[in-house]
């Protein structure tokens, strides 16, 4: 027993080796980097350093052609300020920093902030440049999430208003014949505020929307893309497993058939003969296994599945896994009605429900619970142990799928169990339970019940 038990540890220590192999070949799924935000914000300060440079030409343009006579004393200490501003920042995009939306909300603030101070000295609500304020307030929408963008929408028209009372005239932009010739300048520039107004409105409101509606479109067209690089890798795994086991299949044929010659010679001792017969044993085992193998791989390269019963289907797998664990104590407990649904699926679904069940087993925990259930949609199998559960991070990490992270040892098993579960078009779950333990949930569709379940693709 001692031997069959290390023969058995070397064929799973074997298999998961080629396995994690073939898993590692799979390129890791690329998290959204930092340099994406730190490409809007450089984005950003191109637009300010731009209006910039704007207000820049209006100065020379002033003290220039025009020769007024009037102080730009405090436009032009604004323009600086706001440079230097934008020079630090824009050194700051040089550092291998991530840039977090606090920080990219201060930067939209000082726009907001800065180009206030700048239209106060240089004319306030009368000045044409006034409508950058819509600059902010689209960018937010684009980038931001929702409570932003009202956050610098509310800012910007709050800085726009304000502008109305608090401004100091500016000759170069009033109108002809005084600052407010009839009431017709007046109308124009509240005419100019509502229209900030409304469109602030709208772009916060709708633009967030569809800002939203994107990235929500990009991240299920990247979660499609693993699903499919991870299915790709189980096929190959599959096709691999099938070549090794015809491989092997010519050397384990001719070493039964020394072995059998052995058995045959009389003048063997018990000792030897006994070994023989162990031998003999194992080689069957072994041929039987790489049989099974080659018959799941050719299955799932066809795309075959076999309609069984769920409750037998997962007994039966409790129940194989309990003759490898035998001292792991184990409660098996269907709480579904009769009759059970079937479920459609293939033997890899039953190896993943293994790989689950050494997890438990490998936390430690000296007892696992197994529970079934089931309604007319759904087949819902629970694993349960009582060992000291998952670490939060180190669970996300598992969901997430990330292999570059120290996850214990549970992330190769865990990522061909839920390749295998969403390959047959359920889900898998990982909890910790509330008085100490791990839950592992299975979710699979279920089929009605029928009387004689055949084979179907």
């Amino acid at each position: 027993m001692t031997k069959c038990r290390r023969q058995a540890n070397c064929d799973e220590n074997l298999r998961e080796v080629v396995i994690i192999y073939l898993v590692n070949q799979i390129p890791p799924s690329s998290p959204i980097p930092y340099a994406l935000s730190l490409t809007n914000l450089r984005s950003l300060l191109a637009i300010r350093a731009i209006t910039l440079m704007g207000q820049v030409g209006v100065l020379i343009y002033i003290s220039t052609v025009k020769e007024s006579t009037q102080s730009l004393l405090g436009l032009g200490v604004g323009v600086m300020v706001l440079g230097v501003l934008t020079a630090i920042s824009l050194w700051r995009t040089t550092k291998p920093w991530p840039v977090s939306t606090r920080e990219f909300v201060l930067q939209l603030l000082v726009d907001v902030i800065g180009w206030t101070a700048l239209m106060y000295f240089s004319g306030g609500a009368d000045n044409p440049f006034i409508s950058y304020y819509i600059v902010p307030v689209v960018v937010a929408a684009a980038v931001l999430p929702w409570r932003y963008t009202w956050l610098i929408a509310i800012v910007s028209l709050a800085a726009y208003s304000s502008l109305f009372l608090y401004s100091q005239p500016f000759p170069l932009f009033a109108p002809p014949g005084g600052m407010h010739h009839g009431n017709g300048f007046s109308v124009h520039t509240l005419g100019m505020w509502l229209n900030f107004l409304f469109s602030a409105g709208l772009i916060t409101f709708f633009v967030v929307r569809m800002a939203t509606l994107l990235r929500q479109q990009d991240a299920r067209e990247t979660q499609r893309r693993e699903v499919g690089m991870r299915n790709d890798q189980i096929l190959a795994v599959a096709s691999l497993a099938a070549g090794t086991a015809h491989e092997l299949a010519t050397p384990l044929a001719t070493m039964t058939m020394l072995v059998d010659e052995l058995l045959q010679d009389q003048a063997l001792s018990q000792t030897t003969r006994a070994d023989c017969e162990l031998l003999r044993a194992q080689l069957q085992q072994c041929r039987s296994t790489l049989a099974a193998l080659s018959h799941t791989a050719e299955t799932s390269r066809s795309g075959e599945f076999e309609r069984v019963s769920a409750e037998e289907f997962v007994e039966s797998a409790v129940a194989r896994w309990g003759l490898r664990r035998p001292r792991v104590t184990r409660q098996y407990d269907c709480l579904g009605k009769q009759p059970a649904p079937l479920l459609v699926c293939d033997l890899t679904l039953r190896q993943a429900i293994e790989n689950l069940l050494n997890n438990a087993a490998d936390s430690g925990s000296q007892r696992i619970s197994v529970t079934l259930d089931w309604d007319a949609q759904f087949i819902v199998m629970e694993i349960r142990d009582w060992g000291p559960g998952v670490p939060p991070q180190l669970l996300q990490c598992l969901h997430s799928g990330d292999r570059n992270s120290d996850t214990g040892g549970l992330g190769i098993g865990l990522l061909l169990s839920r390749s295998a579960v969403e390959r047959h078009g359920g889900q898998l779950s990982l909890s910790n339970a509330p008085d100490g333990g791990t839950i592992a949930r299975i979710r699979l569709p279920a089929s009605p019940p029928a009387a004689s379940p055949g084979r179907s693709a």
